[in-house]
């Protein structure tokens, strides 16, 4: 089989993340498999770095710059795809699918498959049962997704789990007794449950931010007397702000959660890192839809308590 993924993300993240490591994954099973990304962009460079094959060629810009690139785009795809002998164009955002909706036409036999990171019964009704008829086939990462692309018409609308790269996630490559985050003074020389939550330390655009006060919320509530420790994970432009809520605004012991600023090389590195946790602590979703560390977690063998929401629930069934 040959696919090509479409993929209009700047950089290696959210929904163009997990359509990479798809793209890993079915070239891993001996598939033929091409990305189709904006030239010039943060994301084709990883893709090649990746050793993963890409084709250029594409504007996929934004706004009135995806309309005014919108034939120009659609040619070029309908090129790629007879050039490779594609089988199947998969797509991950609503502006990528109309674009490959518009190339292939009715004259090619060529599959379009649609991933939804967002719940779909967000969108306006009449707009989604459009959208939902335009796709052979629909990937959700939640049991509820699934249900409304089905309720809308899709052909057919199936959940299928978050993955991972499990050669860099995985038990073996973690280093749960290293101890590398345990305070001084500790008990005894058993080590302290450590428990972690993982997340970019910034805000979206309505304020909220990656689940960080959740997890404080958690150790204000954990027993000051049971040998625990904790530990916020990420990097970001609101480290000063945490800095401040963990020592000045909570009620927590002194040194008993503190924050680990992740600029690491590879991802086994990260790797290694999740490995140390007893526990972690997933609040929100990503962009994608579900949440790319905590499959992370799960795969490195670490446990995690999970809000119960679509996309998370499904992690901890």
């Amino acid at each position: 089989m040959n696919v090509l993924h479409v993929i209009s993300g700047r950089g290696p993240t959210g929904p163009a993340a997990a359509a990479l490591e798809d793209a890993k994954a079915l070239r891993a099973a001996g598939h033929a498999v091409f990305v189709a990304a904006r030239d010039g962009s943060i994301l084709m460079r990883v893709c090649r770095e990746q050793g993963l094959s890409t084709v250029g060629g594409l504007s996929l810009g934004r706004g009135a710059m995806r309309i005014l690139k919108l034939p120009r785009d659609a040619r070029r795809l309908r090129s790629i795809v007879r050039e490779c002998g594609i089988d199947t164009v998969h797509v991950h955002r609503t502006d990528d699918q109309l674009l490959a909706a518009a190339a292939l036409g009715r004259r090619l036999t060529t599959r379009l498959i649609r991933t939804w990171h967002r719940d779909p019964s967000a969108t306006p009704r009449l707009l989604l049962a459009r959208i939902a008829r335009y796709a052979d086939g629909c990937i959700t990462v939640s049991h509820a997704a699934a249900d409304a692309l089905r309720k809308a018409g899709a052909p057919r609308a199936e959940y299928i789990p978050a993955g991972v790269d499990t050669d860099v996630f995985k038990p073996l490559a973690c280093a749960p007794d290293s101890g590398r985050f345990q305070e001084p003074g500790a008990r005894s020389q058993e080590r302290v449950p450590l428990i972690g939550q993982i997340g970019r330390w910034k805000r979206d655009a309505s304020g909220r931010d990656r689940g960080q006060r959740a997890a404080l919320d958690v150790f204000e509530l954990l027993p000051p007397d049971l040998a625990w420790n904790g530990v916020l994970i990420g990097r970001g432009e609101n480290e000063d702000e945490l800095h401040r809520e963990i020592i000045e605004r909570r009620r927590l012991p002194p040194g008993r959660v503190t924050l680990l600023n992740a600029i690491v090389h590879s991802s086994s590195e990260f790797a290694a890192i999740l490995g140390t946790l007893s526990l972690g602590l997933v609040f929100n979703a990503g962009s994608d839809g579900t949440s790319r560390a905590a499959a992370e977690l799960l795969a490195c063998g670490v446990p995690v308590l999970v809000a119960d929401l679509p996309g998370l629930r499904e992690l901890a069934g």
